[in-house]
């Protein structure tokens, strides 16, 4: 599994032409695969809190953007 399709298994839209992303103010900003900081967004998407508690469970939030192609790692438990 990528990370493309444990989004979509939270229910999280994924736009075709996005490859990366990272966390907004209640929102996902997504990038075409080049962005850059500070680059455009393609797509800024509202999350609802529900959605986010599944993000952060699932370890797909933080500082940096993840590319939507890279193979999905589970959190380990500490």
């Amino acid at each position: 599994m990528n990370i493309r399709e444990k989004l979509q298994e939270l229910s999280i839209y994924v736009p075709e032409a996005a490859q990366r992303y990272r966390p907004g103010k209640g929102c996902l900003v997504w990038l075409p695969a080049e962005a850059e900081d500070g680059s455009a967004a393609l797509f800024l998407m509202p999350v609802t809190r529900e959605q986010y508690e599944g993000l952060m469970a699932a370890g797909l939030v933080g500082n940096a953007g993840w590319h939507v192609e890279q193979p999905y790692v589970e959190p380990q438990a500490r």
